[in-house]
């Protein structure tokens, strides 16, 4: 006899806020963060670039003016910066 488990837990969602510097982004995020805790949803919160890795130092240094980058060069970066925290 075949059975099936329920306690598998479903895939859930991937919600990306994205937006200019300082239009509010973070603010929203909190806020559908709270509402989905609120209504019992286990929720993994992610901000990029996280600048506490070796590729997000060099990001954060690229975004202060530190250091010039090409354009592929940082998108590049920025995409293994994301994939750090996969």
């Amino acid at each position: 006899m075949a059975t099936t488990d329920t306690t598998k837990e479903q895939r859930g969602a991937f919600i990306v806020l994205e937006g200019l510097d300082r239009s509010g982004k973070t603010t929203q995020a909190k806020k559908l963060e709270e509402r989905m805790v609120a209504s019992g949803m286990r929720v993994v919160a992610m901000q990029f670039p996280d600048r506490t890795t070796v590729i997000g130092k060099m990001i954060d240094d690229y975004l202060k003016s530190n250091v010039e980058m090409e354009d592929h060069v940082i998108h590049l970066l920025f995409s293994a910066n994301r994939w750090e925290a996969a």
